[in-house]
C-alpha cells in the first residue's frame, strides 16, 4: 500500500484552495491570491484543527484523508473530508448568501470531478452540518475516489509452492 500518495491528496488540496481567487477571498477579504500562502496553517490546516480560543472572528477550511476500505488487492477507498467553518459574525456575505455556503460551492466546483486525486474522478459524496465550537457553524464537505492498494514488486520473494502462471 502506497499511504504516501493518498497523503500527498493534502498537498494537492492546499494548493488547490490556495490558488483559487474566490475562495482566498472568502477566507480573508485582505489576502491577494498571490500571497495567499499565509492563510496556510492559520486558516486552512491539512488535518481536523479547532482553535482553542476565538478572539477574532475567522473563516477556516480544514481537510483530512481516511481510507475507508481496502476494495481488494488492488484498489483501496480513500475519503477525503474537508471542514468550512466561520465565526458568525463573518457568515452573511456583502452581496448575500452564507460564507460558509459559497466557501462549500467553490471549493466542490474546484475539485470534484478532479483526476488529480486518485484514479479516476474525485466524487462529492455529501455535505452536512458540521459546529467546531460555539459561535463556528459550517459544513464538511465528503469526497471518495478509489487508488491502488498494493503495487506490484517484480524482485519480492515469490514462495516455491506458487504457481507462477
Amino acid at each position: 500500500m502506497k499511504l504516501a500518495e493518498c497523503f500527498d491528496y493534502k498537498n494537492k488540496l492546499m494548493e488547490d484552495l490556495l490558488t483559487n481567487p474566490k475562495i482566498v477571498h472568502l477566507i480573508d477579504e485582505k489576502v491577494e491570491v498571490e500571497g495567499a500562502e499565509i492563510l496556510a496553517y492559520h486558516n486552512v490546516f491539512p488535518y481536523e484543527y479547532i482553535p482553542e480560543t476565538a478572539e477574532d472572528g475567522r473563516t477556516y477550511i480544514c481537510f483530512d484523508v481516511d481510507i475507508l476500505s481496502a476494495e481488494n488487492k488492488t484498489f483501496y477507498l480513500p475519503a477525503l473530508y474537508v471542514w468550512v467553518f466561520s465565526h458568525k459574525s463573518k457568515l452573511r456575505l456583502p452581496d448575500g448568501g452564507v460564507r460558509t455556503d459559497a466557501l462549500c460551492n467553490e471549493i466542490a466546483n474546484t475539485i470534484a470531478g478532479s483526476r488529480k486525486y486518485g484514479l479516476g474522478e474525485l466524487l462529492l459524496y455529501s455535505v452536512k452540518r458540521f459546529a467546531a465550537m460555539t459561535d463556528y457553524p459550517g459544513k464538511v464537505l465528503t469526497f471518495h475516489t478509489k487508488d491502488f492498494n498494493t503495487q506490484y514488486d517484480p524482485n519480492k520473494y515469490t514462495p516455491k509452492n506458487r504457481k507462477l502462471g
